[in-house]
């Protein structure tokens, strides 16, 4: 599509006419499956590669080569600050940005994590910005309505009411989804009338009493009947709706979800935008959710209701049938008469001093308020109090007594019933302190039950930032190949030209930065694939003391503490160096005034560490005497991409990488600290068991082996890849022979190509690189092959056994890999 453009109208102007640093990151955007883009120019041209033209919807292909403004022009004022800080030179870096865009014909609300960076051209000046992003709307709204969810379930939680819970729901969503209507209907039996139960408002008017459902047409009845949610976006463009009954109620929009059991249609929820809206998914499902929900919580509560109600009656009914009978002066002087049936001593003589006799001196003023109300509403006595009973004994009872009037309305006497209520009494007090118990021990399960979600929540979070590392740092790994590889050969061919040699020597540094990141990131995730190995810690932390030394300054006073006679760590080294040189760097920048940082190294004999399992661990502590943290901070400075060091000079990873390092390790990771007195972090890796092995010389320091005469086949899918890794090779004394996929290797194997090993990459299209060194092994058996891949997550059985080379990776490595591999293979031949 590109090659065919016409470019006359676009400030990029003719391709032709590109200089070579845009047609260099043009190249690398095009080769991506990451969505990417690149602005140019005063006038910020857009170029963006396949997986961006998803993101812009309708507006493609139309924003090829057009300016930046005018294609996202709706949220121009939201990303013109970052814009500009990329083209003054910083790079800018933003999470889950919200965003109102319009691609698809309206507008939306979206969110999107992405970075933009400065491109420099061949005069040293910023001739645009590169940007790599990803879409996370649905993520940001999935965790949006599961938290909506959540806090709707806890304040519908224990409420007794339906017409409390219908409110309470309608007004959660309405809120939540800005709309401007929210109800609850019942349907009548026939189904041609609903009556409203709960309608939250914003801007509308409520919708109450009754209404017909005819004038909404008879296909949206019959397809509530059947339980299908209607949804439209806007009514007056839909031919299908009666127009004017929406206008009624100052309608556009609006999703309506039946509630139907049995075959009956017994309720609708529905929410009602005045202008017209485009529903998601997400929404849709939130709305039934909601319905379904309420509609549950309202049954339940009506059911409970009417058992309350059939229980209060029964008990009355009880209370009337009650075991003493009694008879009482008009004036509640006198007792006339007791039947007592035991419970209480009889009497059939007026008594004026019932009050004192049977009734508790505790409880003796209440009953008298209880008289005096009786008397003077001429309605019922009732009161439960303390007796004294026939035996003498005390216990409790529930009285109650009603007038007996003549015909002009006077009271003649009182006749009651009261009932022994003692063990009811006892066992209520009982139940209190039941009840309290199991209060308390609710309480602790609640407690566990959050601690629970919190670790699910952590662990998703986790496995999703995970994929999503996995997926960059291949990406990444990919680009970073031929950068380094070619930035490492031009190196070792720079005699005499100083200056180039600082310019390529810079290169690789950045870029031997870049590949640190992409493993912090991959160790965070716990993504990366560790080479764990013996490792004779003394001798490690010897030559890391001298580095470290020169790097925190003089104004901080270092000491390592690490005994000789320390077994061994089972760690991979290059890990353990750069989680170690995380936690001194922290400590540096948490002492900006000088202080003291010590190293200690020991052996843990005793289990301080409840959350190590079996087995014998080193711990590695590194106490600094800084600023410290809060528990708040201490709590969260283990996130990825958390940091309390200004803009620019810190990634965020460091602390998040240690942790991840201890988790794949089979270890631990913890921190102490307090504000103003400094910060403990503790390393547990376990002992190894095995042998030490001789110490090597790394891989990037190594000189080219020399090789003998030998033809490699490279396999590679990616152009840039594939080339820098020919020069390499053919740098090193090889001869090769490159290809782009499986397929055609094959064919050149099957025509006779005459060649030594085989170079391949994992994933390619049609067949992968473990497929094509199966099927080369079958066709020559005694073939080594080595596989080179930007995947940190492959594993020993998707690489098919062989040896594996991680991307990026330096010439002195991939030669020395292959030197190995020719060795190993002659010795294997010799032998056999």
């Amino acid at each position: 599509m590109m090659r065919a453009h016409d470019w006359s109208r676009s400030p990029l102007g003719d391709p032709v006419h590109w200089p070579q640093s845009l047609r260099s990151v043009v190249s690398l955007l095009l080769n991506s499956k990451f969505p990417m883009f690149v602005a140019w120019g005063p006038q910020l041209g857009f170029l963006y590669n396949d997986s961006y033209a998803e993101i812009l919807g309708a507006k493609h292909p139309a924003a090829l080569g057009s300016r930046f403004e005018d294609i996202w022009r709706e949220i121009w004022t939201d990303i013109v600050p970052l814009i500009d800080a990329a083209m003054s030179g910083e790079a800018v870096y933003r999470e889950n940005l919200p965003l109102v865009m319009n691609r698809k014909g309206f507008e939306e609300q979206t969110w999107f994590t992405f970075s933009y960076s400065p491109v420099w051209d061949e005069s040293g000046q910023i001739g645009g910005m590169f940007c790599a992003v990803a879409e996370t709307t649905d993520q940001v709204l999935a965790v949006r309505h599961q938290r909506f969810r959540i806090e709707l379930e806890d304040a519908l939680r224990d409420v007794a009411e339906p017409h409390v819970l219908a409110d309470r729901a309608v007004a959660a969503l309405g809120r939540h989804l800005g709309a401007q209507r929210v109800g609850y209907a019942k349907v009548l039996p026939g189904e041609e009338t609903i009556v409203y139960e709960a309608c939250y408002t914003d801007g509308l008017d409520p919708l109450i009493g009754g209404a017909p459902l005819a004038p909404f047409g008879a296909g949206l009845v019959a397809r509530q009947h059947d339980g299908q949610t209607e949804i439209c976006a806007d009514v007056e463009a839909d031919p299908q709706h009666d127009q004017g009954a929406w206008r009624a109620i100052d309608t556009r929009a609006f999703v309506s979800v039946p509630l139907v059991r049995d075959g009956r249609f017994f309720a609708c929820f529905f929410v009602n935008f005045r202008a017209p809206h485009h529903w998601t998914p997400h929404e849709v499902a939130l709305i039934e959710d909601v319905g379904t929900r309420t509609w549950a919580a309202i049954e339940q509560a009506t059911a409970e209701i009417a058992l309350r109600s059939s229980e209060a009656r029964f008990r009355a009914l009880l209370t009337t049938g009650a075991y003493s009978v009694f008879r009482m002066s008009p004036d509640w002087r006198e007792l006339r008469e007791l039947e007592g049936q035991g419970f209480l001593a009889d009497t059939s003589e007026p008594n004026e001093g019932w009050l004192e006799a049977y009734v508790h001196p505790e409880d003796q003023p209440q009953v008298a308020i209880a008289v005096r109300e009786a008397l003077a509403n001429k309605g019922m006595f009732e009161s439960e109090h303390r007796i004294r009973q026939a035996d003498g004994s005390l216990g409790w009872t529930h009285a109650r007594a009603v007038p007996i009037l003549d015909n002009a309305g006077g009271i003649v006497e009182w006749f009651g019933a009261a009932s022994d209520t003692t063990a009811r009494k006892r066992g209520e007090e009982a139940l209190r302190q039941l009840t309290g118990e199991l209060e308390q021990r609710i309480a602790i399960a609640v407690e566990e039950r959050q601690a629970a979600l919190a670790q699910v929540h952590e662990m998703q979070k986790m496995e999703t930032i995970g994929q999503l590392t996995g997926g960059v740092a291949h990406d990444f790994n990919n680009l970073l190949t031929p950068i380094l590889g070619a930035l490492d050969t031009l190196a070792r061919k720079l005699d005499g030209d100083e200056r180039a040699r600082r310019m390529t020597a810079a290169g690789l540094q950045a870029a031997e930065r870049a590949r640190t990141l992409i493993q912090r990131l991959l160790a965070f995730s716990r993504r990366q694939h560790l080479a764990p190995r013996p490792v004779d810690v003394s001798r490690l932390l010897s030559g890391f003391a001298d580095m470290v030394s020169r790097s925190i300054g003089p104004g901080i006073r270092l000491s390592v503490s690490c005994p000789p006679s320390l077994p061994p760590a089972l760690v991979d080294p290059n890990q353990l160096e750069l989680a170690l040189l995380n936690l001194v760097v922290n400590a540096r920048d948490a002492m900006p005034e000088g202080g003291e940082l010590a190293i200690v190294v020991a052996e843990e004999r005793e289990r301080r560490n409840p959350r190590l399992g079996e087995g014998r661990f080193i711990r590695f502590s590194v106490t600094d005497t800084g600023v410290g943290m809060d528990p708040a901070t201490v709590k969260r400075a283990i996130e990825p991409f958390f940091t309390t060091k200004g803009v620019g000079r810190g990634t965020g990873l460091g602390l998040s990488s240690v942790h991840g390092l201890a988790a794949q390790s089979g270890g631990d990771f913890a921190l102490d600290s307090q504000p103003g007195r400094g910060t403990t972090a503790s390393l547990w890796l376990p002992v190894s068991d095995q042998v030490l092995a001789e110490a090597g010389v790394a891989a990037n320091d190594a000189p080219i082996p020399r090789v003998p005469a030998a033809t490699v086949l490279l396999v590679d899918d990616e152009d840039l890849v594939r080339g820098g890794t020919a020069e390499m090779l053919a740098d090193a004394g090889y001869t090769v022979v490159s290809v782009d996929s499986g397929f055609e290797a094959l064919q050149k194997v099957n025509t006779g190509l005459a060649f030594d090993i085989l170079v391949t990459d994992y994933a390619m299209p049609g067949m992968t690189g473990a497929e094509l060194a199966r099927e080369v092994r079958r066709l020559r058996p005694q073939t080594p092959a080595l596989m080179i891949t930007g995947f940190a997550t492959l594993t020993d059985r998707e690489a098919g056994g062989l040896r594996r080379l991680a991307k990026p990776f330096r010439q002195a490595e991939l030669a020395g890999a292959l030197a190995d591999l020719l060795e190993a293979g002659k010795e294997s031949a010799r032998s056999a």
